[in-house]
């Protein structure tokens, strides 16, 4: 499926009132810029052969970013490449602070995960009209059965800066592994081990 401007809007709209977005994008100004991280998150998703999971073309209700167990070694020189140009470009289209907490981010993050080849749920987000009505539990599951069907079975990692989305992982397998704290932000990495 064609990943289009209103996925951006919608996980840009979803995550509005995240604490880590909140924290970086905190102005109206800022907005667009939250747009940017996004975009680029899907293109590294899909340079690096990732999923992109979504429901609709033009009128998405939700939209899932994850990330395979990578093996760089499959990644060819073009996307590599192409990614690097893209993260060359970042620092034109991001303020430093953004950038840097970034940097932070990834690399804390990187060492709660699993050592082992992994998923990695990189973002949900569900549009703010449809939440609670079963639409993020049933990407989730999907997410699970994608993991669950490789083989080998992976185990899936996310990372979360909403207290309250530690509960609703942990009904879904998932355990927290780490708490860290990163700007004074926290972010609670969790882990659902392989089926």
């Amino acid at each position: 499926m064609l990943i289009n401007e209103t996925h951006i809007s919608l996980l840009s709209q979803a995550f509005e009132k995240d604490p880590m977005f909140v924290h970086l994008f905190s102005n109206r100004k800022d907005k667009d810029q939250s747009k940017v991280l996004i975009r680029f998150i899907m293109k590294r998703n899909r340079l690096l052969d990732g999923l992109i999971l979504t429901d609709h073309a033009k009128e998405p209700s939700c939209v899932a970013i994850v990330d395979r167990p990578v093996n760089l070694k499959r990644i060819s020189i073009m996307s590599k490449i192409r990614l690097n140009i893209e993260m060359f470009k970042l620092i034109f289209q991001l303020p430093l602070h953004v950038l840097r907490f970034l940097t932070k981010y990834q690399k804390q993050t990187f060492s709660s995960a699993p050592n082992e080849p992994h998923y990695y749920l990189t973002m949900i987000g569900v549009e703010p009209v449809s939440q609670g009505k079963g639409i993020g539990s049933k990407v989730l599951r999907e997410v699970h059965n994608i993991a669950e069907s490789s083989q080998p079975s992976y185990p899936i990692a996310l990372d979360t800066e909403n207290r309250e989305n530690v509960d609703y992982y942990r009904s879904f397998g998932y355990e927290l592994k780490e708490t860290i704290i990163i700007d004074g932000i926290k972010v609670y990495c969790m882990t659902r081990p392989a089926e």
